[in-house]
């Protein structure tokens, strides 16, 4: 089995953070036995996307690939226009939500072309992937999976970190910002700032933290020495950076999006909360009075492994292969002329 990965965002040396995610699924796959290549487009903006045609297009002349897996909503319509082979694609959360506002707000035109574009992509391919429930019941496809993101549980990991160890002190709680503020609005900093601003009242020392374009070995540390993740997200479909909370048995304060709450529901020490600062603020405070960690969290996405995860896509790929197959052979016998895959075989 060959497969091509296609992307707009993969790991660089100027941000290593970058669709750090896919690079380590595909890493995952190729474990397992699978071989991988990936198309990485090039350029900004949605150029990007309509020149990525010619470079899939070009990477596909390159092999014999028998299926393509392209991840967001863009590098899927890229895909579907380059090649008419198998087509998977893996939605995320804001390629099917859209952008939104500076308050946070979705824009209600961008919102429904994006949900139109994704819903057709979803019903001109093999298979759909969604990160959560809630993502695939949006797309409303019916050849769509639940696989959210694995985690690299040899990275993410219980382990004691000395705040020191990371550049913070010692007698302050912190807080850290699930998100780059840069990454858009939908991430909502300023909530988080303004249900800060509650918190230092009670709690002078609390400090909240937001972290940049870091490798996922040291954003594991940090996992490892702060007090508290806070997501104030607007939208997510599973955001990785709660499974990998979880993985180091961090606490966690979030807003219901994506599959936070199915993820935490068991986990005590940890709150879903209304998008208020107040609501965020007290959940917030608790945790930082409890002074723990958890003490179930790794074993929240145990079923989360990098391995088991690629099991699970390798299955879905071998599905769409099968029908693939089936499909062929229909058309041939359809058109009165055995297929070449059973000239073959004789």
């Amino acid at each position: 089995m060959i497969v091509l990965h296609v992307t707009g965002a993969y790991p660089t040396a100027q941000n290593p953070s970058a669709g750090v995610f896919i690079r380590t699924q595909v890493e995952s796959l190729a474990q397992i036995g699978i071989d991988v290549d990936v198309c990485l487009l090039k350029g900004n903006g949605i150029g990007k996307y309509i020149n990525g045609v010619a470079e899939v297009r070009k990477a596909l002349r390159s092999r014999h690939y028998d299926i393509v897996h392209a991840h967001y909503m863009y590098a899927g319509w890229t895909a579907r226009f380059a090649t008419n082979l198998p087509l998977v694609v893996s939605f995320m959360g804001n390629d099917v939500f859209g952008s939104c506002n500076d308050r946070g707000d979705y824009r209600p035109l961008n919102r429904v072309l994006h949900g139109l574009f994704s819903r057709l992509l979803s019903c001109a391919t093999a298979h759909n992937i969604a990160k959560s429930a809630g993502l695939a019941k949006y797309l409303r496809a019916e050849t769509t999976s639940i696989i959210p993101n694995g985690v690299d549980l040899d990275v993410f990991y219980p382990r004691a970190v000395a705040k020191h160890e990371v550049g913070l002190k010692e007698d302050e709680q912190h807080v850290l910002f699930a998100g780059r503020p840069s990454a858009g609005p939908y991430k909502r900093y300023p909530l988080a700032e303004a249900a800060f601003e509650l918190v230092r009242k009670s709690n002078p020392s609390a400090q909240l933290l937001t972290l940049d374009k870091r490798p996922q070995e040291e954003v594991a540390r940090f996992l490892n020495a702060v007090d508290c993740l806070l997501l104030t997200s607007a939208h997510e479909g599973s955001p990785n950076i709660v499974k990998e909370a979880l993985a180091c048995n961090l606490p966690i304060v979030s807003v219901d999006v994506g599959d936070v709450a199915e993820r935490i529901k068991e986990v005590e020490g940890c709150y879903i909360v209304s998008d208020e600062p107040t609501s965020i603020a007290e959940a917030a405070e608790k945790v930082l009075v409890r002074g723990k960690r958890l003490s179930g969290g790794c074993a929240a996405v145990h079923e989360l492994s990098l391995a088991k995860v690629a099991r699970r896509i390798q299955s879905l790929y071998e599905r769409v292969l099968s029908g693939s197959r089936r499909r062929r052979r229909w058309r041939s016998l359809i058109n009165g002329t055995p297929s070449r895959r059973i000239l073959h075989r004789r």
